[in-house]
């Protein structure tokens, strides 16, 4: 209980200090420029990677779910100050077989005058007490940044003392391509993998899901506020 309570307060009252993240790479010092921007492309991946289990059955196959990702560079040495705030995301799930779900998500937001596109699809299978996940996706629009990931993870779901825990790992995969700019000490690609912990909680409020999820890295850690419901 105390873990839920922490983790939704972190998560709603952190966006009052906030802004958007920043895809303007000018800002990043070019002798730790890699370093710099690595977790913006981290959050990035890591949002369009982050895997929510829904209670899908034959009766209601159909999902929306809505998330708030919110972000920490834990080794200070992101070009923009922490916390790092991604738009929602809205993401679609639809049971196909009595364990497999297919799913995408999507946003579209602008920030400093462009136009940014976050798109992913994958799946999810469906076991009794977990589920596994595979996503691809990728993020364009921003004048300096493209980035491409894949992400994998396993979660588990265990009741103590009534309250659902939710522990896994994940792998994610990013490549993040970088435009603009004519410095020879600039790195066109920043190509990197990350492996993490998954903790987190869920509970329901008048027909609706709420999932608090960690995504817990050495160099960042992101936190996932989604709602969801079930339809058909």
């Amino acid at each position: 209980m105390i873990l839920r309570y922490i983790l939704f307060s972190l998560i709603c009252f952190s966006p009052l200090t906030s802004q958007w993240l920043s895809f303007d790479l000018s800002k990043a010092d070019i002798s730790t420029f890699k370093e710099q921007v690595e977790p913006t492309i981290i959050s990035s991946a890591l949002t369009g990677g982050q895997s929510t289990m829904l209670s899908l059955t034959q009766n209601q196959r159909l999902g929306i779910t809505v998330s708030m990702p919110v972000g920490w560079a834990l080794a200070s040495s992101s070009y923009q100050s922490n916390p790092l705030l991604h738009p929602f995301m809205v993401e679609g799930q639809f049971l196909v077989t009595e364990n497999l779900v297919l799913k995408g998500k999507m946003n579209l937001f602008s920030n400093d005058g462009e136009t940014v596109q976050a798109t992913g699809y994958g799946c999810n299978y469906l076991a009794q007490s977990w589920f596994s996940s595979i996503s691809l996706g990728w993020l364009e629009g921003p004048a300096h940044l493209r980035v491409r990931y894949v992400d994998t993870a396993i979660i588990g779901n265990r009741t103590i003392a009534e309250v659902p825990i939710l522990i896994g790992i994940g792998f994610n995969k990013f490549r993040g391509s970088i435009l603009g700019f004519d410095n020879d000490d600039i790195p066109r690609i920043i190509d990197n993998f990350i492996t993490y912990l998954i903790a987190g909680t869920e509970y329901q409020f008048g027909g609706i899901d709420i999932n608090l999820q960690t995504q817990l890295h050495p160099k960042f850690i992101q936190l996932n506020l989604t709602i969801s419901r079930l339809f058909f």
